[in-house]
This record gives structure tokens, C-alpha cells and sequence, in this order.
């Protein structure tokens, strides 16, 4: 049976009528709406031209949960420690994982896309998303996807407006797929010494080795020592299931390198190593090529340059402690030499995608992602009059 239970709002004053009501007066004033979750992320994307916010900080609780079903439908600003007690207590968890703390809402996570370690074992928001309720800029209630795992195929809302960056509607209400929570789930850590043909030698016996981590994370040197791991670049592997599967893969570990157990905490301590960077580069390039690689982009080459790397998505991250790097580097402003580092080291042909950046230097490295005449039409079709986090995509 479902579980109905919503907590009140703060005095109601955020609903869905009331983000209709305040889109359409932002259409006929043709005022442009800053969209914001918690506002924990704002300084992420290009800069907003809006003075005036909408935010649904205040939008959150549970609509209805069926344990049975594995379904969890809940308003656009419950935050993610919400959504992980009411699920918890069913023993169940939604394997969202983004960088940044649990405080963020899962409307804002769906709307950025945002994904982290458990990404490359449980799949990205567009993969956990099976619903969801959106304004757009016309101010019409607009649902996408359903309320059951299994959903009848056609023009998929939910997936056009996760990662749309809040540039074609607000999501009020979001319907999530969960999981069971692993009997077992543990972590690891293996310390990266040696050479760099022996460390490269070593993640090709990991791609190799019969394993499926729940996560799996290569950390350089400056990200190991801020998590007390190491002075040398580590990896962080998570393994999860039942009992005799996780030791089948501890074995497998151990026959190749010899690994240390750590608190389950160390995850959203990495995560949480982001929270006030002011730059976060994200490079995608095929994983054979992180392998081949990564034994050197790991070397700490420059203090203040936080960067890890997932071999099996083959994604780098890479940020940086501007505090540290101005100390360190003796220049004016440590954010705008990152740029530079992202070229020298981008593998192969890959793909760099910047998530944070200073406001001076995204027209320069970055100007627009909607340059092309499909994303414009989109545009144009769900928010006509451009009021709806305008800039922060590019013109």
C-alpha cells in the first residue's frame, strides 16, 4: 500500500500553483527567474542574467512511497539526506551519489544531472528518474514518464529536462526508482606506489580482475593527503552485495595488490572535497585511455590541483583550492591557470565539460552549448520568452 505522507510546506507559500503563478507574471513582465534548489550550487554554469530567484527550497516532502514497488515520488525540494532516511527505514536507498553534500534537492540534482562514484555501478539521475511534474516558461504543468518502473515508451520529458539546467521548466515533483540496500557494502583503500609503469601495470590488472565495485575511484596525491589516505595517489574501490560475492572479489583484490579496509564515510568525504571550488573541469575520454594515463596525471605536478578518476566511465574530475594555488603558484588569481593544465593533459580525444568556472573566464573557454538549431528550437518551445535561467547554458 502506498505510503502517503507530505511535510508541510513553510507556510505553504511554495506549491506548484505557485511557481505557475510566478512564471507567468515573469512571462507578461518578461522578468527573468533565477531557478535554484537549496541555492548550495549557484555559483556552478554560466552566470544568471536575473535578478529576481524562484526557489523551491521550501517545495519538499514525500507525495507517496511503495516499498513494494521500489517507487519514491517526492516534491522537487526534498534534500537528499531527506529522501535517504524515509527510504532507509524501509531498508532501502536511492544510489544518487552527487559531488557536493547530501544538503542539495533532488530537484536541482535531476535539473544539473549530477552524478558521482555510484554512477558506474547504479547509472546516472536520467537512469533513476521514472517521473516527473515540471512547469514551463508558458506557466503550464507539464508530466513526463510515470509512476512504475516499467513505462510505455515515447517522447521521454523526464530525460529532456534532466540536465536541462532549470532552461526549460521548474520540476516541482519527481518519481525515483530505489534499490534494496546491499546486505554488505565496504570499502577500500590501495595506495598507488611505485613506478609509473608498475602503477599502470596494476589498474590494467584491476580492468581485468573479476570484480564489479559499486565504486571505484583513482585519487591523485593532493586529494589522498586531504582524506588522511596517503601521500601518494590511492585508489578507493567500494564493494557491495551479499556476504560470500564481496569476499569472492576482496580475494580476487588481494591476489593482485594488497588492500586496507576504511570507513564507509571516506565517500562523502571525497565528495564533500569539492564544496567550495571555484573551478570543477569534468574530462570524458574512452577508459582504455584513462589506463593508459592516469599513472601520470595522478602525479602531484602542482599543489592545490584536486583530481580523481574513474577507469571504468572514464571520467577525470579535476578542481582546484584557489587559496592554495595563489600561495603555492605566486600568481594573482591560481583559477585561471586550471584551464591551461586541462590542455596539456586531456587524453586522447576527449571531451571537457566545465561545470564551475570564474564568471570573466566562460566566454572565453566556454561561450554556449546551444548554439545549434535543435537545442534553440527546444528552447524556444518550452520557454519562449527566454525568462527561465537565462545565460546559464550560453546564448
Amino acid at each position: 500500500m502506498a505510503r502517503r505522507a507530505r511535510r508541510p510546506f513553510a507556510g505553504e507559500h511554495v506549491s506548484t500553483e505557485a511557481v505557475v503563478s510566478a512564471i507567468k507574471e515573469s512571462g507578461s513582465n518578461r522578468t527573468p527567474l533565477r531557478i535554484a534548489g537549496r541555492s548550495t550550487w549557484l555559483d556552478a554554469g554560466r552566470p544568471v542574467r536575473a535578478d529576481k530567484t524562484l526557489s523551491l527550497r521550501d517545495d519538499s516532502g514525500v507525495v507517496s512511497y511503495v516499498p513494494g514497488d521500489l517507487t519514491l515520488t517526492v516534491r522537487a525540494g526534498t534534500t537528499l539526506d531527506e529522501i535517504g532516511r524515509v527510504t532507509g527505514e524501509h531498508d532501502q536507498w536511492l544510489p544518487l551519489d552527487p559531488y557536493g553534500s547530501n544538503d542539495g534537492t533532488i530537484g536541482a540534482t535531476i535539473a544539473t544531472a549530477s552524478a558521482g562514484p555510484l554512477a558506474s555501478s547504479f547509472g546516472f539521475p536520467r537512469d533513476l528518474l521514472l517521473g516527473l511534474e515540471f512547469v514551463n516558461g508558458r506557466g503550464d504543468v507539464v508530466r513526463g514518464g510515470g509512476k512504475v518502473v516499467k513505462n510505455v515508451a515515447g517522447f521521454d520529458l523526464s530525460r529532456l529536462l534532466t540536465g536541462s539546467w532549470g532552461t526549460l521548466g521548474v520540476i516541482t515533483e519527481v518519481t525515483l526508482r530505489l534499490y534494496a540496500r546491499p546486505k554488505v557494502d565496504r570499502t577500500f583503500v590501495v595506495k598507488l606506489r611505485g613506478t609509473e609503469k608498475q602503477v599502470t601495470g596494476l589498474l590494467r590488472a584491476f580492468r581485468g580482475a573479476p570484480i564489479a565495485p559499486f565504486a571505484m575511484e583513482l585519487l591523485n596525491a593532493t586529494s589522498a593527503r586531504a582524506l588522511s589516505l596517503d601521500d601518494n595517489p590511492v585508489c578507493l574501490i567500494r564493494l557491495g552485495g551479499n556476504a560470500a560475492a564481496v569476499d569472492a572479489q576482496i580475494k580476487a583484490i588481494a591476489t593482485v595488490v594488497k588492500v586496507d579496509e576504511v570507513a564507509d564515510a571516506m565517500w562523502s568525504q571525497l565528495r564533500n572535497l569539492e564544496n567550495g571550488a571555484d573551478d570543477t573541469i569534468r574530462i570524458a575520454a574512452l577508459p582504455v585511455q584513462f589506463v593508459a594515463t592516469s599513472a601520470a596525471m595522478l602525479k602531484d605536478e602542482m599543489p592545490g590541483i584536486f583530481s580523481y578518476v574513474n577507469i571504468h566511465r572514464g571520467v577525470m574530475r579535476i578542481f582546484t583550492s584557489p587559496q592554495a594555488l595563489t600561495v603555492a603558484a605566486g600568481i594573482p588569481d591560481g583559477r585561471t591557470s586550471v584551464d591551461l593544465r586541462v590542455s596539456s593533459e586531456n587524453p586522447g580525444e576527449g571531451v571537457v565539460v566545465y561545470e564551475k568556472l570564474p564568471a570573466e573566464v566562460w566566454p572565453i573557454v566556454s561561450p554556449t552549448v546551444i548554439s545549434d538549431s535543435l537545442s534553440q528550437g527546444i528552447k524556444k518551445a518550452y520557454d519562449p520568452h527566454g525568462i527561465l535561467n537565462p545565460g546559464i547554458l550560453g546564448d
